[in-house]
């Protein structure tokens, strides 16, 4: 009898094939590697990775059901396109649509893939005006977020950047900065107590690290003596 695939097999490889590919076509080119070729730099994988670390964390963190959770959180973006050429966002309803497909012939329970989906299509947007409900769907809009702030986000923004525009170290700051008013109000929208302290912490570090950018890049008599 055959045995079914381990699921985070299936959800790690659906994704790779997916963000390799469009990552190729957004930069235009890519590392040869034996095989074929690798992107430049995959953000679309770095960003999932960060909020499945963050899932593993979290899920046990408020009693949610861990598979539903790191599932979800592999999958969330499997569908959203860098510069996506429709204009319209739909990548959440898109990458649900897959999600019984990519499990298909896996050790996933079949029972949970109702809340898998669920998640998913609810884990967009910057700002929350309630809570999101079950604690599953509420944990994922949290690890999504949360992978948006903190040192491995100013890693993985950083190396996209210059894709999207030209860019100048005051570019980054004046970005950086404004990015700061979004986390803020991210931080505040958190669903779980764990994820609103711990982006409170990564708050405080970004705040400290774009306050230490604009000191540096001041004028230098404008600088406090050290």
């Amino acid at each position: 009898m055959t045995q079914p695939t381990p699921w985070r097999t299936a959800c790690e490889q659906a994704l790779r094939r997916f963000s390799d590919a469009d990552s190729i076509r957004f930069w235009g080119i890519g590392h040869e590697v034996e095989g074929g070729y690798k992107p430049i730099f995959n953000y679309r994988f770095e960003h999932t990775y960060a909020a499945v670390l963050l899932a593993r964390w979290l899920a046990p963190a408020v009693g949610a059901d861990a598979e539903v959770v790191e599932c979800a959180a592999w999958l969330h973006d499997v569908a959203k396109r860098l510069k996506d050429p429709k204009g319209k966002d739909t990548h959440a309803q898109d990458a649900s649509a897959q999600v019984e497909q990519i499990l298909a012939g896996t050790d996933f329970p079949t029972a949970k893939i109702p809340a898998v989906r669920h998640a998913i299509e609810h884990h967009v947007g910057l700002k929350l005006t309630k809570r999101l409900e079950p604690v599953e769907t509420a944990c994922l809009w949290d690890c999504d977020k949360l992978s948006k702030i903190g040192a491995a986000s100013l890693i993985h923004f950083g190396c996209i950047s210059g894709a999207f525009q030209p860019i100048t170290t005051a570019d980054i700051l004046q970005r950086g900065e404004a990015w700061l008013d979004l986390a803020r109000g991210i931080t505040a929208s958190f669903n779980t107590e764990p994820a609103k302290a711990e982006g409170l912490r990564r708050l405080a570090f970004l705040e400290a690290h774009y306050a230490q950018l604009r000191r540096e890049w001041s004028d230098p008599m404008e600088m406090t003596p050290p």
